[in-house]
């Protein structure tokens, strides 16, 4: 696809705003230089002199004043005290206060990093606090939990106001340094930055007692895939490590809604609207059988079609989901605006928790990486894999198996 330069944003350092019509999105040309030489423009000598959409965009929401009030125009009433602070917008950095209001609520979390506090910070040995996730993380829950910080303001006039929270920006520093995307100020994936949290979390703390205080230990479970052989009717199961599941997603399209006149007189694309999908439909996706094709059997020593699902080896105390409302337009990922209703009591997981090798049931024989299966006589091979790499590729709406392989 072709891209438009703001041609005032142009650096030396060969950075520059670049938008891609096609897609709809801001691109990034690593090769910047030697493509602006072909309009004969030398990079090295230009300065900038606008302002970029990273920072135009920060700017409006350092400055955006945020609705107080609910979508049937109840005015919120300001809390505060220990468990209710808040967490203050660095700009484009929402996906992080959320992801960190919700882990800080988990009490294995709050345990590990709040009545430690004060005996961290009078016993790190880290040349640079500012840079020690540990540090960081106690300061974090300190905050958030002390409710030093949760302190409603009172306007000129005498009435009381929301607290301003506190401004995490030397953790988003600690957490986010030398990641590509995350160390921006550019909008980010809530899903993504949870796994990157929890890397990060776990590497800080398995120097801390072997690691047995990790709180990411609450997230961690394992699941069961099994594979069957049409051919052969031969199965082979797997036990895998993860931290989180990705669920599928139904899209059922409702209505479209009217074109809508868009500046300068043109038309703006059609907004596709979808019917609400329940959490359990999700469930029965992520879980029924899914049909690989071009499978080498061990045993048929051909290739043929098989039959894999998924499902639940353990659970976890705290279990992370995510909802692949992704769909790939001229193999551009694009956001569906799907409502997913998750129930507000119990769900039964039972249905969706493994069996194991069944009577009558012959195992496929054992390849290069021998496999275990899941039963009483025999432990289970668990094998890990990068949740965060597959969780992008499944958003892109690549099949779980296809991802997992890759």
């Amino acid at each position: 696809h072709r891209v438009s330069i703001k041609l005032g944003t142009i650096t030396p350092e060969g950075t520059a705003d670049a938008y891609c019509y096609a897609c709809d999105d801001n691109k990034m040309d690593p090769n910047l230089a030697s493509h602006l030489t072909a309009f004969g423009i030398n990079v090295s000598a230009q300065q900038k002199t606008e302002k970029s959409i990273a920072e135009l965009q920060l700017e409006q929401n350092l400055k955006f004043d945020f609705s107080m009030t609910t979508a049937d125009g109840v005015k919120l009433q300001p809390v505060a005290g220990p468990g209710l602070t808040g967490l203050r917008n660095l700009g484009n950095s929402c996906y992080m206060a959320s992801v960190l209001q919700c882990v800080f609520g988990i009490d294995r979390f709050r345990d590990r990093y709040f009545p430690s506090a004060a005996e961290h910070f009078a016993t790190c040995t880290h040349t640079r606090p500012a840079q020690c996730v540990l540090c960081q993380l106690h300061k974090l829950a300190d905050g958030l939990w002390s409710g030093r910080y949760a302190v409603l303001d009172t306007n000129s006039e005498g009435e009381t106001s929301h607290q301003r929270g506190i401004p995490p920006a030397q953790f988003k520093a600690a957490i986010s340094k030398d990641h590509y995307e995350f160390s921006t100020m550019r909008q980010q994936d809530a899903f993504e930055f949870f796994q990157h949290l929890n890397k990060q979390v776990n590497i800080a703390e398995r120097p801390v007692a072997g690691g047995s205080r990790d709180p990411t230990k609450v997230f961690d479970f394992s699941t069961e895939e099994r594979l069957q052989c049409t051919q052969c009717k031969k199965v082979r199961y797997k036990i895998q490590r993860v931290s989180s599941v990705s669920l599928p997603v139904i899209k059922r399209a409702v209505e479209q809604q009217p074109e809508a006149t868009g500046k300068g007189g043109g038309t703006q694309a059609q907004k596709q609207t979808f019917a609400p999908v329940s959490l359990k439909e999700c469930l029965d996706l992520m879980t029924e059988d899914e049909t690989v094709e071009g499978y080498s059997c061990p045993e048929c020593k051909c290739s043929t079609l098989a039959v894999k699902s998924t499902r639940f080896a353990t659970f976890p105390k705290v279990l992370a989901m995510q909802v692949r409302r992704f769909e790939l337009v001229n193999w551009v990922p694009q956001k569906l605006d799907i409502p997913i209703v998750v129930p507000l009591d119990s769900i039964d997981f039972e249905s969706y928790q493994c069996r194991g090798i069944q009577p009558g049931e012959e195992k496929l024989p054992e390849t290069e990486e021998p496999e275990q299966s899941v039963g009483s006589e025999a432990q289970p091979v668990e094998e890990e894999i990068d949740e965060s790499a597959v969780a992008q590729l499944e958003s892109m709406g690549f099949p779980r198996v296809r991802c997992v392989k890759a």
